[in-house]
């Protein structure tokens, strides 16, 4: 991937009400600046595992368990 089209890693930490903490990727499917309808993000595990956003920082994880996201974090890969 050349330089100028670095991705933004945005991380969120997520917490069911067991206690299991997860972390969820958002990904993009386009390289920076795509803005056409075949841009968009995902939300996954770290292995791949598809995330379900419910929306206002709730999740359905790939078990069903319901996570409500309690930290995030963005970087510059």
């Amino acid at each position: 991937m050349p330089a100028n089209h670095k991705k933004r890693l945005i991380a969120v930490i997520a917490m069911a009400e067991d206690g299991t903490t997860y972390r969820i990727e958002r990904r993009s499917r386009s390289l920076t600046g795509d803005e056409g309808p075949d841009a968009f993000f995902y939300c996954c595990l770290p292995d791949g595992q598809p995330v379900e956003w419910l929306g206002k920082g709730i999740y359905r994880m790939p078990d069903g368990k319901i996570a409500k996201a309690v930290g995030a974090h963005s970087s510059r890969n």
